[in-house]
């Protein structure tokens, strides 16, 4: 496919016609995802809940008494990439049933997905570029058993949806920096307060599937109009 090509078909995207109902859709998936957060819980995952909040507080009071805002930090990435990981398991298709059992076991089969992201959030170098590649590797890496050669072919993926949607990728890029400048300041006004990493975590829950929803509904629309950018075509 050609590059130019590929970037003059990826303008016609911004045509209203062609944007309006991919914002639909993307408003679609917010939605039901807030409706499954919302969903009641069993006795004992509503107990794990409370603990976690309870927790939190206790946290935000430790943290300021002690001045140990390294442990705010370490908190506050490990909560956003494990959230959006959670997210993005919740919004791909998927025939198991979407229960505790099935994100407890895929966030121990891929955990090791999560961790770089936490680290390079704590160094500050976790920037909205990489946010954006690392959304779309995380989808095409979730549609894998996770062997080595299919981790690096998810990465080979969504550097290609990247490099050949670039106008596209470029709008989405602008839409994760609003979000995460405005997630930046809400959590840095809330974090002194008391209880503050709870209400950062409520945040968390209420932004992060703007992010999440918005690259998945790419990453479908790419792979389904692109297919043989990513997948080996039979000769």
């Amino acid at each position: 496919m050609n590059i130019v090509q590929s970037w003059k078909d990826s303008l016609r995207f911004f045509r209203p016609e062609n944007l309006k109902p991919f914002l639909m859709v993307t408003a679609k998936t917010v939605m039901d995802l807030y409706k499954n957060i919302n969903t009641p819980l069993s006795s004992r995952e509503n107990w794990i809940l409370f603990g976690v909040v309870a927790g939190l507080v206790i946290l935000t009071n430790i943290v300021k008494l002690f001045h140990l805002f390294w442990l705010v930090e370490l908190l506050l990435s490990s909560t956003y990439y494990l959230l959006t990981f959670v997210v993005a398991l919740a919004v791909r298709p998927s025939i198991n049933q979407k229960g505790w059992d099935y994100f407890a076991e895929k966030v121990q089969k891929f955990w090791y997905l999560i961790v770089p992201m936490i680290l390079l959030a704590v160094g500050g170098l976790d920037t909205v570029g990489i946010f954006l590649w690392y959304l779309f590797f995380l989808f095409a890496a979730l549609d894998t058993h996770g062997t080595p050669q299919e981790l690096l072919a998810a990465a080979r993926t969504s550097l290609l949806m990247i490099v050949y949607n670039l106008p596209i990728c470029f709008g989405a890029y602008v839409g994760l920096w609003i979000v995460n400048k405005l997630l930046d300041i809400l959590v840095k006004f809330v974090i002194g307060y008391f209880g503050g990493l709870t209400l950062a975590v409520f945040f968390y829950i209420l932004l992060i599937p703007l992010e999440v929803a918005l690259i998945a509904n790419l990453y479908i629309k790419f792979i389904h109009g692109q297919p043989s950018l990513y997948f080996k075509q039979p000769e």
